[in-house]
């Protein structure tokens, strides 16, 4: 029996790659001007960003039905599959808590795995990555669950917003409610760790911001897994990316977007990067 990954349009992987490692994405819902999308099947980032700016009402996002896991789960079953279910950070959203009373709702003898990823974006995205990549080589549930909790601990994400306005609006600021006092006049830079948003520094403009995303990166050297991601402003993951170009190669740095279920939250001009420490990485 081989194993099929499945996560959540939270990931932000890139539709190419989840396509050529097979990895199943369960769209997030997303609520906009009243009208109810799925993230990445009837909602492009672009409608949704030209939307988030000119709205008077904030989007919000909800996590995909326990029927919608269970339909999912029950396919790759039904196709000889065992499964491990990877998703965004159980205290940010419900889907962890959907994905796994889909599984009891199925029986819980099913070799089934929900793991829940402690985080979000790109950071989920190559933590999903490697999974798939590694189930070509691993066929124990157990075993491959277990490597995806160890590399969860050597995951890192770590993100310049414009402003935390739509992070305040959608209510998971977590503790970087901290530089709400500076709300307008910085950029701040925030990570995500044990599974929320914490607060890292405040500089001034995001040019600034992007190259101290760089340095804050190269701090987890070695790397084996790098993204970049942004929301509105594709040349800041050009940026991004060229300082990051010596930690790895060049082809392996996945770039990303943030789809309409974090745009929700890190508004436009977010820019960021996602790592898995380490040595040694698959070639895409």
């Amino acid at each position: 029996m081989t194993i099929r990954i499945v996560t959540d349009s939270a990931s932000d992987l890139p539709p190419d790659l989840a396509a050529m490692w097979d990895i199943t994405v369960v769209p997030c819902n997303v609520v906009l001007d009243d009208v109810g999308y799925k993230d990445g099947v009837n909602l492009s980032a672009d409608h949704f960003y030209q939307e988030l700016v000119s709205s008077v009402r904030s989007a919000t996002t909800s996590q995909p039905s326990i029927a919608d896991f269970q339909l999912v789960y029950q396919k790759l079953l039904d196709e000889g599959h065992q499964v491990i279910s990877i998703h965004v950070s159980g205290k940010l959203s419900g889907t962890f808590n959907s994905a796994g009373r889909a599984k009891h709702a199925l029986g819980d003898s099913k070799p089934i795995a929900v793991l829940d990823s402690q985080t979000a974006s790109m950071a989920m995205g190559l933590l999903v990555l490697s999974a798939a990549q590694n189930a070509k080589q691993i066929d124990s549930l157990e075993q491959l669950s277990n490597l995806v909790v160890s590399e969860r601990q050597s995951t890192q994400c770590i993100l310049a917003l414009d402003t935390l306005e739509y992070l305040q609006k959608g209510g998971r600021i977590g503790k970087a409610q901290a530089f709400l006092g500076s709300i307008l006049s910085v950029k701040p830079i925030l990570k995500l760790q044990d599974g929320e948003v914490h607060p890292v520094e405040r500089p001034r403009n995001l040019e600034r911001a992007v190259r101290r995303l760089a340095e804050l990166a190269r701090e987890h050297a070695p790397i084996q897994k790098l993204g970049v991601i942004y929301s509105t402003e594709p040349e800041r993951a050009v940026q991004l990316q060229e300082l990051l170009a010596d930690l790895i190669p060049s082809h392996e740095i996945v770039t990303s977007r943030f789809g309409p279920t974090l745009g929700t939250y890190v508004g436009p001009k977010a820019v960021g990067v996602a790592l898995i420490r380490g040595l040694g990485s698959f070639t895409l």
